[in-house]
């Protein structure tokens, strides 16, 4: 037979007679989906089986406390589901916060059975309760909803952070080994450290160019004196007057004494050996140019590669994203998108109600047949526990009484027992001293 249902009329195996059985309480129905529904939502069977009408009613209410537990279990399932936590140990934990959101759902509802009404505090108190677990359940699913949007934004903000880590390397590391352009935030984390850098051949490059241009310096006066006096020996041999000149055309002796003059100033102004100096120096300068290009070259590989190095040890150190990066991830996508943001928060909203919906649907319930057999129930509870309490009180103290008038009839009797112990001890003693009186009396007569 099923719930809610009265007995049928049925017929006397013996007899044959049509009877009828009782019209209350109800049939037991203490197995099936129904019953462990019900249990969920803290109803008692035997008051129910006076009401089995009611039996769907509350059948209903515990599904809808079950889907929350389900929910919290999910949320649970979702949010250890994002950290490296083994498989294993997911299911378990998981169906433990369900349990543990159901039971407290289970108390919040029971709360409510059998009074005639919840008081304005009461339901506000207990309904923020509700929608406080409702809000720690509904963000890891509402993260689980939107987890692509979510993981492609995380994805974004990570490649952003390591090509930002990338640039600074090679902004503080230049491939030519000389200082940066702009060393700001050029801490020690972003120093390479690479060996064999090109600066000390730059620096033997640069002396040696100093020195070049030194050489380069005196030659050209050297050449410039030996081009004023060769313009001067020239102008004399082809008679140009002026000032020191003699105006004679030909190989005279002034002629003859400028060019000596000059040939000597060139034999002794070492210009020959400052050539050598410079070519000497050119040659150095060469070499370092050569020695440079091999070791810029190697310097510049070498940087290159401990930047992907180190790039690739950030991206490999970042961990899986937890939490409290998709929760920033997904506030970044409600700032940018205004869609986002309205179903984000409307499933955010229904989720919470959902969690709530015990105590609300509690609330807005009428005054059912249950809750006022069941407030019944507890007054004669009540006045059962009074009387029965009042009997073992007056039981106990009656038994109490006895005991102490026991006590006293017990003192009583030991007290007499004491004086008639006392009586004949002394009659006893008394009966003693009169045979020595008399013993003495006798004596005293046979003395005469």
């Amino acid at each position: 037979m099923s719930d809610g249902k009265r007995f049928l009329p049925r017929t006397d195996e013996d007899t044959g007679v049509l009877k009828r059985g009782p019209y209350r309480p109800g049939k037991p129905a203490r197995r099936g989906v129904g019953y462990f529904l019900r249990h969920i939502a803290g109803v008692e069977e035997s008051i129910l089986d006076w009401a089995p009408e009611e039996r769907h009613r509350y059948s209903l209410l515990g599904g809808v406390l079950l889907n929350t537990g389900l929910m919290a279990a999910l949320s649970m399932l979702v949010l250890l589901g994002s950290h490296s936590v083994p498989v294993a140990a997911l299911i378990p934990a998981a169906m433990l916060w369900g349990h543990v959101i159901l039971t407290l759902d289970r108390r919040l509802v029971a709360d409510t059975h059998g009074t005639s009404g919840m008081r304005a505090g009461m339901f506000l108190a207990r309904l923020a309760i509700s929608i406080l677990m409702g809000v720690v359940v509904a963000e890891p699913l509402l993260l689980w909803m939107f987890s692509s949007d979510v993981n492609t934004q995380i994805g974004k903000e990570r490649t952003s952070l390591i090509d930002t880590y990338e640039g600074t390397l090679k902004r503080c590391n230049t491939l030519s080994g000389e200082p940066p352009a702009d060393p700001a935030g050029c801490t020690r984390e972003f120093a390479l450290n690479i060996p064999g850098p090109p600066q000390p051949l730059l620096g033997s490059k640069s002396a040696k160019e100093a020195e070049r241009v030194e050489i380069q310096e005196a030659i050209k006066v050297i050449d410039a004196e030996i081009r004023r006096r060769e313009d001067l020996a020239r102008r004399e041999c082809n008679g140009t007057r002026g000032t020191g000149l003699s105006g004679q055309v030909g190989e005279g002796p002034n002629c003859r004494q400028l060019r000596s003059e000059t040939a000597t100033y060139i034999a002794d102004s070492g210009r020959s050996r400052r050539q050598a100096e410079l070519d000497a120096t050119s040659a150095e300068i060469a070499k370092i140019d050569g020695q440079l290009s091999t070791v810029r070259q190697v310097y510049a590989e070498a940087v290159t590669a401990t930047i992907k190095e180190k790039t690739e040890g950030k991206a490999a150190k970042l961990e899986k994203p937890g939490l409290l990066d998709q929760s920033r991830a997904l506030e970044h996508l409600t700032s940018e998108n205004r869609s986002v943001l309205v179903y984000s928060w409307l499933l955010r909203l229904l989720l919470v109600l959902v969690d709530a919906l015990p105590v609300i649907i509690k609330r807005l319930s009428r005054f059912s047949t249950y809750d006022g057999m069941l407030s019944r129930q507890l007054i004669v509870d009540d006045r059962l526990h009074e009387r029965t309490l009042k009997y073992h009180v007056e039981r106990e103290i009656g038994d109490l009484d006895v005991q102490i008038q026991e006590n006293e009839q017990a003192v009583r009797l030991r007290k007499e027992r004491i004086e008639e112990h006392g009586r004949d001890a002394e009659a006893d003693r008394q009966a003693g001293l009169d045979a020595q009186i008399e013993e003495l009396a006798r004596r005293l007569r046979g003395d005469a």
